[in-house]
């Protein structure tokens, strides 16, 4: 073993027999040259190894942290295997760094009014053009709307009216989770299309705009969920010019595009006339502290969207507190952000490049896998002579956690015996550990 993969493995050992957590600032490069008799290169390299396995991150005139406690690694919680949630570990956020954005924000704006407005606080709005451009949303600041999520939009869109004078809401099937739950809860008009891991029918999509009151369409054209699918090119712009054609609006949610590895993508919003088009992007799951969302707002339904803000205050609060836009203002102003999510973004690169080799030699006639392309979710269709419900209480028993799609399908009835699976709380060994198990328990299942 070389000296430097030797320091890196006794930081790790160092980390789990201790139980050091996220934070954690880490010795410096001269203490641990002069304790193994080594170069500062040497030193360098191995802090590089434990950066890139995402254990250690660096921060520039502080020194190294930790940012995975490995706890996961112990005797006390190994062998859990949660592939159920979307919600990234917070080991994997830079709590230092965070607290320092927080810090600041808290000093920053300590005689400022908790009142934001409607929009959001001015000094966030102006950092965002420029950050929306980087996924090819080009707007104008008037039209920028900050909020609590991407949900909390579309509910204020889902019950405002719209100038098409439209009421029936089109969505994808399956879809967001929550979504549907609201649609539901609220009895509002629902019209479905079926999407599956080609896309969807465009020629259905246009007959449905032709002949339906649609007054959106709701989509989740990349890191879909549950299938972690995305729409081609040709489905995108085809999209925007029926949108167009018909008068209907799209509601684009792109809640995931900060670590999306898709090469030369662009969203709806970039091929639309930029009049019809809604934008919503979440910075939740890659901040996980503070929720804020983004939504960009086309001029002609500004006015109408400005005073359902209004009417949301009597039964929930629109706007992120101060506290949580002055941090997020901070964190993107720092660059912190950015590092942030190219770290995040080469995991789930390397997650997908693993879940394709293993799922790949698996028996299509069994299981069928949609996704690993896009995000961190995947879609397991199963036989139908396989039961979802079994698979999943087989599966809980051997410590490995994952959920059915029935709640993402508006109709029931349209359920296709399919699981979702999802990386976002894995390392590549666990990964291809639970994957394995999945596949043991799929084919028990069928041979009974």
């Amino acid at each position: 073993m070389k000296i430097y993969e030797q320091i890196a493995e006794d930081i790790k050992k160092y980390i789990v027999s201790n139980k050091i957590f996220q934070g954690y600032k880490l010795p410096s490069i001269t203490k641990l040259c002069e304790k193994y008799n080594c170069s500062k290169g040497t030193v360098i390299k191995a802090y590089d190894t434990l950066c890139k396995e995402h254990i250690v991150y660096s921060s520039p005139q502080r020194g190294f942290f930790v940012a995975d406690n490995l706890m996961r690694f112990s005797e006390e919680s190994s062998g859990i295997y949660d592939l159920s949630t979307g919600n990234p570990l917070v080991s994997n956020i830079p709590v230092v760094d965070i607290q320092h954005c927080l810090n600041s924000a808290v000093e920053l704006y300590s005689n400022i009014s908790l009142a934001g407005g409607s929009r959001g606080v001015p000094s966030v709005l102006e950092i965002l053009p420029d950050l929306l451009v980087k996924s090819d949303i080009y707007c104008k600041n008037k039209n920028i709307y900050i909020s609590q999520g991407v949900l909390q939009v579309l509910t204020l869109l889902s019950k405002m009216p719209f100038p098409n004078g439209n009421d029936t809401i089109l969505i994808e099937e399956p879809s967001y989770i929550y979504y549907i739950n609201f649609l539901k809860a609220d009895n509002i008009k629902v019209k479905t299309i079926k999407r599956d891991e080609n896309g969807i029918d465009l020629k259905e999509l246009e007959e449905i705009f032709k002949k339906e009151k649609i007054k959106f369409f709701y989509t989740i054209p990349r890191n879909h969920n549950p299938l972690g699918t995305y729409y081609s090119l040709k489905t995108r712009k085809t999209i925007a010019k029926l949108a167009e054609k018909y008068g209907v609006y799209i509601v684009e949610d792109d809640y995931f595009s900060d670590l999306c590895n898709l090469s030369h993508y662009s969203p709806i919003y970039y091929y639309s006339e930029l009049k019809n088009c809604i934008y919503l992007k979440s910075y939740s799951k890659t901040i996980p502290y503070i929720r804020i969302g983004v939504a960009v707002i086309p001029d002609s339904l500004i006015d109408t969207y400005e005073k359902w803000i209004d009417y949301s205050y009597y039964y929930s609060y629109y706007m992120p507190s101060l506290v949580s836009q002055a941090t997020f203002e901070s964190y993107i102003k720092s660059n912190i952000y950015e590092k942030h999510t190219t770290i995040l973004a080469g995991n789930i690169k390397d997650l997908l490049r693993t879940f394709r080799k293993i799922t790949s030699k698996w028996d299509e006639d069994i299981v069928k896998v949609i996704g690993g392309v896009s995000g961190y979710y995947s879609t397991l269709v199963l036989n139908e002579n396989i039961n979802c419900d079994k698979l999943i209480e087989n599966l809980k028993k051997r410590n490995v956690f994952v959920s059915s799609n029935v709640e993402a399908y508006y109709n029931i009835n349209k359920f296709d015996n399919s699981i979702r699976v999802s990386s976002a709380r894995l390392n590549i060994d666990q990964l291809k550990i639970a994957l394995n198990i999945i596949y043991e328990e799929i084919l028990r299942l069928a041979i009974i």
